[in-house]
């Protein structure tokens, strides 16, 4: 009987094993999504000399990603680098700021404090561009957990930003 139990039990943690992986976000397409902001997104002119900063605020497994995929490119004559910040007050001093999925109930908070700063929003959760995120990947539930991203456009230009059409025809509108 006891060994029936186990075999049970193990069949249960197989599958919710596979459900959870299922339902995760791949960090590493996750962070070329970000990459590729970069090419489509337009910063207003900055210092030439100053890094091209990617922030994220808390702990991410996208964080690695960033700095083996990302981290050392260029944004026009900018270094990409990537940085983790552990309070709001630090987010301000980013280009790109990413938060991830454990933050995303901060996110009215933090987008009131970058509003009118040169900053996009980016989160992992559908439905954050309603409450403040320029743009926000996810997985779609609806077409087999394809990554997708929606995107605010009115979020993103009251921060001074400029999206070319190109993103926008690719971006799920949020409404």
């Amino acid at each position: 009987m006891r060994k029936r139990v186990n075999i049970v039990v193990l069949v249960a943690m197989f599958f919710t094993s596979l459900s959870i992986h299922a339902q995760t976000l791949n960090y590493k397409m996750a962070s070329m999504y970000v990459y590729n902001f970069t090419k489509y997104i337009d910063w207003p002119a900055t210092d030439r000399s100053t890094d091209f900063v990617i922030g994220v605020y808390g702990s991410t497994p996208l964080t690695a990603e960033l700095n083996k995929s990302v981290a050392g490119k260029h944004v026009g004559y900018r270094i990409i680098t990537v940085q983790v910040f552990k309070t709001m007050n630090e987010v301000v001093g980013c280009q790109i700021l990413f938060v991830p999925l454990s933050e995303s109930g901060n996110i009215k908070k933090i987008s009131d404090l970058i509003k009118g700063k040169p900053i996009l929003l980016v989160c992992e959760k559908e439905g954050l561009c309603k409450k403040g995120a320029g743009i926000s990947i996810y997985l779609d539930e609806d077409d087999d957990y394809k990554t997708k991203f929606e995107m605010n456009k009115s979020s993103i230009e009251l921060n001074g930003l400029t999206i070319s059409q190109t993103l926008l025809h690719l971006a799920a509108q949020a409404k």
